[in-house]
């Protein structure tokens, strides 16, 4: 882990601190801040998922 610190909402942030072990390509700069900073994404609760459609049990 490096020492570089970081406060954004990054895959890459860990406890303050930036993660990212070995530089790689750079595949989102944007002008501002980190050229490796890749934004987490709300994950969507497993009980917010649409559910399959079953026919109407007529029995």
């Amino acid at each position: 882990m490096s020492i570089i610190q970081c406060d954004e909402d990054c895959i890459y942030q860990h406890e303050g601190y930036c993660s990212l072990e070995m530089p790689s390509a750079i595949t989102n700069y944007t002008g501002d801040g980190c050229v490796h900073c890749i934004k987490v994404t709300p994950r969507v609760p497993v009980s917010n998922q649409i559910k399959p459609q079953t026919p109407p049990s007529h029995f």
